[in-house]
């Protein structure tokens, strides 16, 4: 996906929460489905990482992200505190509306869909992931291996795809 591309449709989401997801999933690379299985203690702006767990392996692995991710996700946090619970193993992205529930994969590609309706576009909560990918793999400060391991692939072959 284009910065340009990114940008307008980033503009276009409609909520703290939706523009937190889109900036981790942007600077991470997770998986759509890893990073909606984050709890409350997942999320450490301090380390400004998260932790995900694998699709794979089921590991526990902390990516780290973009500082704005986080300043998307406090602003959230704060639009939501005391409407959703907030102990350390509640989830941490909750739908929009009452009743709320923990927001779901169809949920969360639904709110993308939106977007790319609003813009004529038709990008996939995957093709984050591959612009992740393809942003750090041509950091010239990144080796390819450490982008293997921010993705969790199991081989560096996958990687260089």
């Amino acid at each position: 996906m284009p910065d340009q591309q990114f940008d307008r449709l980033f503009a276009a989401l409609g909520s703290h929460r939706d523009r937190a997801l889109v900036a981790f999933w942007i600077s991470t690379g997770a998986r759509a489905a890893e990073l909606l299985g984050a709890t409350m203690a997942d999320a450490d702006p301090g380390q400004q990482l998260i932790t995900v767990i694998r699709k794979g392996s089921g590991a526990l692995q902390p990516l780290p992200a973009a500082p704005d991710a986080f300043v998307w996700l406090r602003l959230y946090q704060t639009q939501f505190q005391g409407l959703v619970p907030s102990g350390r193993d509640d989830p941490l992205w909750w739908t929009l509306r009452r009743p709320f529930h923990a927001l779901t994969y169809d949920a969360a590609r639904a709110m993308f869909d939106r977007a790319n309706d609003s813009l004529g576009t038709h990008w996939t909560l995957h093709d984050l992931r591959h612009t992740a990918a393809y942003r750090m793999a041509r950091d010239p400060l990144m080796p390819l291996t450490d982008v293997q391991w921010v993705l969790g692939h199991a081989f560096l072959s996958t990687t260089q795809r």
